[in-house]
């Protein structure tokens, strides 16, 4: 029977791409030559994969990188640049056409090349490198990814711009949404005097977990209810998937008195991992962490005196500009009647389809569409704005301590981002790295009409108005997508959808529940399972459970209730019945927001709903008989029956256990389009997950840490990162899931790469 089994490998990797796969992976040692170098480099892996670049400058370093990105993660690469530019149709045909045409209107390839030949020329000279380090990669492998064989595609030539449009997929990953948010709100401006407005949508609350301790005072319940109240109920809520923690304590808290960090940036989970591990050193300079396949930079990491770490800020960065028609192809402005600018963009798709769209730009930004009363609007992001986009990060590899840093974060071009620093003199700083526009005579928070006299936009604070804390009196810092900071700092941030607070209120309390940490009690931290926020739930949950008739299943319930121990762990059966109730109580309270988006195009609860905590627990106390759902007598009667019907539907599941039901499905790009068999070759194994959105260990099922990094700078031999997947992206690379099952369960791995397995050395 084996030999049949071998026999039928062997024919299936005679005849199919999984030959290309096979033989397709990356050279992991001999000598290679590379033109272009300036000295010999040599290239170091470890048993996982991991290279140790030994280059003698920044040059060979980055023509280095792009050779060994290609060689492992070309097909990753290729899509970040399509995905950014409006390409992707021409890969994968027609299904990607409206995406095409929405990312279109965004002309990031255009401006990605004006960026190119404005920039810098040092800077111009290592995207350069970068580029023909990847190209030599991509024509040394034996023949093409094999993902280009599934979609009968070649692939096509790295260029410096790519590498900006790379940085433009992470805006629209990270920021991509501001636009939906903004209209929504605008849309809900039209149902909702201020007081509703108020109750129904809160800045925050007592969860928050400002670094100024700051907090909103909570909103009245509103004197009238809300007209459309009385909509159908809604299916239940969706679950929030907010992005990224990160902390740091000084000195004063480890044994040698160095600060430490950690970080862990919560996204949308693939294989292979959006993030390359890399080291290297240059002469006595060296550097570890994290590198962003398509770039040359060292995204997160340690340089021996500093490390750092990114989570996303959620501040507002993103304006909905009302555009008013002046007649003859023009409109308005401060300054008078201006010309629209069409630009023509022709998208293809591999079917050979073709179509030309003609992009109407404005000073502001592109026309995006109407607004929900009716007016034209365009966007203006600091993605569109000349320096939105840069390779700045790549300087930080150079800074000696944490006030470099805070100096370099203002000129960043990225998705604008709470920094976290930390270094070996022990300093603990906190900024926004990335551009934050500096709005005049408007807020930021509805659309705005900037032909008007008193108001306007300019692309960039000064970076004196960059709000900063450096070594706190506590020693700590603490970030994890929520409101950082209140008053006049705050009104300049903007509030572009702030997660709630308990995470980050949780990793606060965590760090100052001791006043000594080492490596391993951070990386603990990562996998922490409490929640909270679902405290009250349970409570909740217990007291209707006590007036329930003593049938078996509410008894069950009770007791799985009462003795639950407070966290998302993967075997509570209590867990799952606690979340469940939560998630219906939303999506039936909050019924007439979710509906809109069935009724009103264009409108997104899930952009809006943020902070819907604060007023769902204010009704369930207060209980006011006029917003009390349709259908319902009472609040009372309410809580009897949705009790009552998770009870039920636990039971009707088999009591099951949270892994049981939330479990990680990561899964390769093209998978989806492939016959189970052969798909599951591609994709992550699925895993019960314990965590939750609202832990600090943040788990869905594709979506959580695509990193864990903990590290003290100048003791990077204790450094602890794991991450999803592996170094390659071939699945018959042994590295293709190397390191995935220990960042599943929690085991680490060093950061620095180990004894050298192979031995690569590229030569000019």
């Amino acid at each position: 029977m084996k030999w049949r089994i071998g026999a039928l490998i062997l024919a299936l990797l005679a005849v199919s791409p999984l030959a290309v796969m096979y033989f397709n992976t990356a050279k992991l040692d001999g000598t290679v030559k590379l033109p272009g170098l300036n000295a010999p480099v040599a290239v170091n892996r470890d048993n996982r994969g991991v290279p140790l670049i030994l280059a003698k400058n920044q040059l060979d370093l980055a023509q280095t990188l792009g050779y060994l990105h290609a060689q492992d993660r070309f097909f990753q690469m290729d899509l970040l640049r399509r995905l950014s530019a409006g390409e992707l149709a021409a890969l994968v045909g027609d299904k990607a056409l409206d995406h095409d045409r929405d990312i279109r209107r965004h002309r990031f390839r255009a401006r990605a090349e004006a960026a190119i030949s404005a920039m810098a020329p040092q800077d111009r000279a290592l995207l350069v490198a970068y580029s023909n380090g990847v190209n030599k990669g991509l024509a040394d492998l034996l023949t093409k990814p094999f993902e280009y064989w599934l979609l009968r595609q070649a692939p096509r030539q790295w260029r410096p711009e790519d590498s900006l449009l790379v940085i433009d997929s992470m805006y629209l990953d990270l920021q991509g949404n501001a636009a939906k948010r903004e209209w929504s709100l605008a849309a809900i401006s039209q149902r909702l005097d201020d007081q509703q407005k108020a109750f129904w949508f809160p800045f925050g609350g007592r969860f928050d977990a400002a670094l100024d301790s700051t907090f909103p005072q909570p909103a009245p319940l509103p004197k009238t209810g809300w007209p459309d109240m009385q909509a159908p109920p809604a299916s239940p809520a969706p679950e929030q998937a907010p992005g990224s923690n990160g902390w740091a304590v000084a000195g004063r808290f480890t044994n040698d008195g160095a600060a430490m960090l950690a970080s862990d940036m919560h996204l949308s989970l693939r294989v292979p991992n959006i993030w390359y591990r890399m080291a290297a050193r240059i002469g006595d300079n060296m550097e570890v962490g994290l590198t962003l396949p398509g770039t040359p930079a060292l995204v997160v990491g340690s340089n021996g005196h500093i490390a750092w770490g990114f989570t996303n800020s959620y501040g507002d960065f993103s304006d909905l500009v009302v555009v008013s028609d002046a007649g003859n192809n023009q409109y308005q402005t401060s300054a008078g009647p201006k010309a629209f600018t069409d630009h023509p963009e022709t998208i293809q798709s591999s079917s050979g389809h073709s179509e030309t769209l003609v992009v109407k730009d404005t000073q502001w930004g592109p026309l995006m569409g109407t607004l929900p009363d009716g007016r034209p609007y365009a966007q203006l992001w600091t993605a569109q704005q000349p320096g939105g986009v840069n390779i700045n990060l790549m300087k930080l590899v150079d800074c000696p301590d944490v006030s470099c840093a805070l100096a370099l974060a203002p000129t960043m071009g990225i998705p604008t981002q709470n920094m976290m620093v930390a270094d070996t003199r022990g300093n603990v700083a906190w900024t926004l790295a990335g551009p934050i526009p500096e709005r005049l005579g408007y807020s930021g928070l509805a659309p705005v009409d900037l032909s008007q006299a008193g108001v306007s936009w300019q692309d960039r604070l000064p970076a004196s108005a960059y709000p900063r804390r450096i070594n706190p009196p506590s020693g700590r810092i603490w970030s994890a997508n929520q409101r950082m900071l209140g008053g006049a700092e705050l009104s300049r941030i903007g509030d572009g959808g702030y997660v709630l607070g308990e995470r980050a209120g949780r990793i606060r309390d965590l760090l100052k529940s001791q006043n000594l940490w080492d490596e391993k009690g951070f990386f603990a931290m990562q996998y922490d399972n409490k929640v909270p926020v679902y405290d009250f739930w349970a409570k909740l949950l217990a007291n209707e459970l006590s007036q329930m008739p003593p049938s078996p299943d509410f008894v069950k319930a009770r007791r799985l209730v009462d003795e639950w121990d407070g966290t998302a762990a993967s075997g509570s059966q209590a867990f799952v019945m606690i979340h469940d109730f939560r998630q219906a109580m939303l999506g039936l309270v909050f019924a007439p927001f979710y509906n809109l988006d069935k009724t009103l195009p264009g409108f997104d609860a899930a952009s809006i709903d943020n902070q819907w905590e604060y007023p769902l627990r204010q009704l369930l106390s207060q209980q006011p008989p006029a917003m009390l759902p349709k259908g319902y007598e009472s609040w009372q009667g309410l809580l009897s029956e949705q009790t009552a019907r998770q009870v039920t539907r636990t039971a009707e599941a088999g009591w099951p256990t949270w892994g049981s039901v939330h479990q990680s499905h990561i899964r390769h790009p093209l998978s989806a389009a492939l016959p189970n068999w052969l798909a599951r070759y591609l994709d992550a194994p699925v895993s019960p997950q314990s965590g939750d959105s609202y832990a600090v260990h943040v788990t869905g099922t594709a979506f959580g840490a695509s990193e864990r990094l903990v590290v003290t700078p100048g003791r990077e031999d204790r450094g602890i990162l794991v991450m999803p997947g592996g170094q390659s992206g071939n699945p018959f690379s042994p590295y293709y899931l190397s390191g995935h099952q220990d960042w599943q369960d929690g085991n680490p791995e060093p950061l620095m790469p180990q004894e050298a397995r192979w031995q690569l050395t590229l030569t000019p």
